[in-house]
This record gives structure tokens, sequence and C-alpha cells, in this order.
């Protein structure tokens, strides 16, 4: 080869070793994603990730869990070493937004008086409570949402750390805890809106109108409140935010008397119920003696669409009623959009309904759920009160619809009933609710809803502090155990299931194992999946109901072995796939679906 071929030949070589070089350069870079890996201990986990190639974020040592940014290829080889990895899916809140804009007062049959608004205590009864002198005092909720509004003069905020403040008002005091601040904070903040609606259902201190005198429009005016901001501002959080902010509240519970923990919130379900990393957070709170109260979920009628956390068999999860004053004939209904049961795990849900539909409390004016556009504004405007705070700007009261409220309103009935028996369990404040709750019946006694639409029935506030029963719910389960997950990477281990069955011949739902009487039968453990056999006539939340609570302990004595890959169950659930592992992409936790009512 001469001289010239030589040239020609190596500049052709360098030519194709640049080609190949910028080739390499163009191809794409593994994209990475938050994912949550359990199955081994923290450090274990740790050098697995950083081996893999993977960054740890944080870890969360009483949940034994990591948030690790990774690729697919990095996930897989986790998987392969028996790992556990899921994706770092999203959260909502809880509401739904009503379509009247402004709200009628009422919507029922006309009347020459017309009702006062629907403020909580009002719509729940918790105002007659309220009158007997029972406000809550000396019990704190703790509400994990998207904040709280601002208040006037910031500077009685006494700063905990950058992220947490301290208001005392005398024995009482409201916590404020930012879990998204990315510097010191100098006030609160709900941009988004939803968590002052639910903070306002709990807590509004405004005196009622005339003829509701000594009572409030929030349910439990009188209690101390922990207000954990962790929703974004369009009503959205990741696991691992939830997470953390639950981990926060059980840190710092026997610090703050947290007794009850509000969840306004909802997420697709991914796993069985002790499968999902949230929920095993959720179980975790439980265990430690406060009581969780959540969201049964917007996603309703069919059966089967209860989201998580409701779908945990051992808190206590809420249904939506719409009130009688916004219907035709005069009567409370199920609310259409209000989530069903049973759960992935066979369990009955919801426990207890209440009132969800159109409740009244007050958002931001600048908050992105008050300018939605879809909003039900009421002819109300003040400035948010508990105890001598108010808000740094009047609020417009805005009628809101979804299991958010309903949530709410019930965990501030729970505050109601530890303020006048403080030395009630969890377990014995759900079986008093459950215990207490009036089931829904046709005039001829049949069950206007299944019990997969209604659970245990309607929560009255008297019923529930008048009673005297204090037997517990749960019965029979141990949730230590259940919070057991076997390192195996296919996730074998024994964990309960409910009692009800699936006809796939019939499409039909049976618990054969609850009592029941004669009357109720088969219109109450029994449904064909159709949303209601109420056909119109009138039908009343009837009678102290005893004997349902008393099906938990039935519940919970079946063991079940989920070995890993989880079959489709009643045809109600995609088939879960393999070890629930890795969902491709980041789905959210929200502050619930925001829909019409």
């Amino acid at each position: 080869m001469d001289r010239e071929h030589r040239r020609g030949f190596f500049r052709s070589l360098l030519l194709a070793s640049l080609l190949l070089s910028l080739i390499g350069i163009a191809q794409p870079v593994a994209t990475s994603q938050s994912m949550l890996v359990q199955g081994a201990s923290l450090s274990n986990q740790a050098s697995a990730i950083q081996a893999v190639g993977g960054t740890v974020q944080r870890q969360f040592a009483r949940f034994e869990t990591s948030v690790a940014q990774l690729t697919k290829p990095q996930i897989a080889q986790l998987q392969a070493q028996g790992l556990r990895v899921f994706a770092d899916q999203a959260v909502a809140s809880s509401a739904q937004v009503a379509v009247d804009q402004p709200i009628a007062v009422q919507a029922g049959p006309k009347s020459a008086t017309p009702a006062p608004l629907q403020y909580p205590s009002i719509v729940t009864g918790a105002d007659v409570v309220q009158r007997r002198g029972i406000d809550g005092r000396g019990v704190t909720v703790a509400v994990i949402d998207s904040g709280l509004p601002a208040i006037e003069r910031p500077e009685r905020w006494q700063r905990i750390d950058n992220t947490t403040a301290r208001y005392n008002q005398g024995s009482r005091f409201l916590i404020y805890k930012d879990m998204l601040a990315s510097s010191q904070i100098t006030n609160s903040s709900d941009p988004y809106g939803h968590g002052t609606h639910v903070f306002a259902t709990l807590a509004d201190n405004r005196a009622l109108p005339a003829g509701y005198s000594g009572a409030k429009v929030g349910i439990a005016p009188g209690a101390n409140y922990v207000v954990v901001r962790a929703l974004n501002s369009q009503g959205q959080a990741s696991y691992s935010t939830i997470i953390a902010a639950i981990d926060w509240v059980i840190e710092h519970a026997d610090e703050y008397n947290i007794r009850v923990l509000n969840l306004s919130l909802q997420a697709e379900v991914i796993a069985p119920y002790w499968y999902d990393p949230l929920n095993q957070a959720v179980m975790h709170a439980w265990n430690e003696g406060i009581t969780v109260v959540a969201a049964a979920g917007n996603t309703g009628s069919n059966p089967a669409t209860i989201m998580a956390p409701a779908n945990v068999p051992y808190i206590i999860s809420v249904g939506a009623i719409r009130p009688a004053i916004y219907n035709e004939n005069a009567s409370d209904s199920l609310a259409a959009y209000s989530s069903a049961g049973p759960t992935e795990s066979r369990f009955v849900k919801p426990d207890v309904v209440i009132a969800g539909s159109r409740v009244i409390a007050p958002l931001p004016a600048d908050s992105v759920l008050a300018n939605s556009g879809a909003a039900g504004l009421v002819s109300e405007r003040a400035k948010l009160e508990w105890a001598d705070l108010k808000t740094s700007q009047q609020l417009n009261y805005y009628a809101l619809s979804g299991t958010s409220m309903a949530a709410a309103e019930v965990s501030g009935i729970v505050a109601l009933l530890l303020q006048d028996e403080p030395n009630l369990t969890n377990n014995q404040i759900k079986a008093r609710l459950t215990g207490t709750a009036q089931l829904a019946t046709l005039a001829d006694g049949q069950a206007a809803y299944s019990m997969w639409q209604q659970g245990a029935g309607k929560v009255v506030p008297t019923a529930v502090i008048d009673a005297s029963n204090t037997g517990a719910a749960n019965a029979g389960m141990d949730l230590p155990t259940d919070l057991i997950v076997s390192s195996n990477p296919e996730g074998t281990s024994n964990h309960y299931q409910g009692s009800t069955e699936y006809d796939a011949a019939t499409n039909t739902f049976t618990d054969s194992t609850t009592t029941y009487s004669s009357t109720l039968a088969t219109s109450y453990s029994t449904w064909a999946g159709s949303y209601s056999t109420w056909a119109g006539s009138y039908l009343t939340w009837a009678g102290s109901y005893s004997t349902w609570a008393g099906s938990y302990s039935t519940w919970a004595g079946s063991y079940s072995t989920w070995a890993g890959s989880y079959s489709t169950w009643a045809g109600s659930y995609s088939t879960w796939a393999g070890n629930n592992a890795a969902a491709s992409g980041t789905t959210n936790v929200n502050a619930g679906s925001l829909v019409s009512d």
C-alpha cells in the first residue's frame, strides 16, 4: 500500500471512529424514576441500590423502606436479588366539586322556612353534642393534606424548626408542619385549598346562626390540631411524601397527644393491602394506637372501587351520603361517587357513611380549588377561626362534595368521643362507630344498600356519645404479624382475607358470616353489583345496629397465603402482575378526584 493509500485508509478509520463515537453519544440515556425499595435491612438495601448504580434519596427506618432513583434495568437487577421495588406512586385528595354556582340553601322540597346552610356540625348532628359541652377539648387530631391558609400576624407562630411552627392559646395548640418547604417558612400556606376545607370541617370556630346557639360550624372546634402540608398546589403527592408525613406524625404522637389521623386522600390499589408501602405506614400508625380515618374514595359506585389506604381492613374507612335536604324526596341517599367494596382482599368496606355531599366550609380565595371554575360558591364570607386565631384574609365558603369531607366529619366525631371517653382504644372506637351506626332501610324493612355500599350504616354523633359498649373491632386479627412481609421476591407470607364471596355466574357478592335480622336478609348481605335497590321510595337510617360489628372477628379468623402472583379475584381487579414490583412510570396520591354531585 503506497503512502497516499495509507493516508486515505487511516483517514477512513478516523472518520469511522469519530462517527461511532458520535453515534454512542447520541444513544439515549436510561432515565431514572423515584422508586420504593423493601425486602432487606436498610443497610443492605442501600448497598444493593448503590451496587447497581442507583441513588438512595432517603430511608424510613420505621417502615424498613428506601426511596431511590432507579432505571428500569436497575429495578430488574434489584428484583432479581429478591428485593421488592414499587413505583413512588401518587396520592390525591378525596374531594369533588359541586357544580352549583352559587349553591341554593336547600334543594329538596320547598318550605316556607328556608333551612340553614348545611355546615358540617349541622348536617351531621354534631351541634347537639357540642351544646352538651363536648367539642373535642384535650384531643389532638392530625390532618395530612394540602395545608392551612396564612394567618394574620404570622409572628404569632412559634418556630420549632425551619418547616414547623406552633401556635399556643392557653392550653390549646395548633402545629403546622410543611413537608414541601424548600426553605424556612414564615407562615402557613395552602395553595391548593383542599386542606383548608378539611380543616374547617373539623375545626371552624365560628358560631352557628340563630336557632343553633351554643354550637360552632366545625365538628370539633375545641380540639388541638397538627396540620401537615404534604399535598402540592395540584392536590397531589408521591407515596414517599405521604409516608414521610405519617412517619412524622407517629414520631410526634406522644409529644402532641395525637389520637386521630385524618387522611382525606386516595390512591389506586396497586397490591393487596398488606403489600402496599403506603398501607404499611398506615397500619403502623394504627398499631401505635392512633385512630386512622380515611376517605373511601370517589370512584364509586361499582363494586371493588375502594381506594388505598381505605382498603386497609384495620382502619376506619368512610363513605359519603347525599343529605336529604338536597334530594327531592327529602330522604338521605348514598352519594353516587362514594366508592364501594369489597376490597381486593375480600373485606367489606366502607366501614361507615356520613354526609359528604355539599359540605360547606371555606377555601382560600387564591387557591387552585377555589378558582377551578366548578366549586359550589356559597353566599358567605368570613375569616376562618380557630381558638383566637384567624386567617389573614376573609375566605369565601364553598360547598364541596366527596369522601374527603365525610372522613373529616368522622375524624371530628372521634375527637368528640375521645374527649368524653379518653381511655378508649382505636379498636374500641371503631367498634363504637360501627355498633351505633344506623342502616339505611326501605319502608318494607329491607336494606336500601348492601353492606359493601353503606358498611355498618350512617354515623350519628349522639348515638356514638350516648352508647356504652366497649367491645373492640378487629378482634382476632394480629396487626404486628400482619405487618411482617416475607423477603421472598414473590411476597409469600400469611395475611388476612375478608369473608366476601363472589359468584362469577351471577356476578353476585355474598357474605354468609355476617349476622343480620331476617328482615334485612339478602338485601344487605348479597349484592349483584347494581348501584342500589332503592327505587325512590322513602328510606330511613333506622334503628341502632349492634350485631354487624361482631363479624369482624369472623373476617379476621381466616388466613390466606398470597403466593407471589396475585390472581384476579371476582373479576373486579385486573390481574396482579407477578410481585407487583415496578409500575412503569409514576402515578399520584391525590387529595381526591374532583367530580360533580
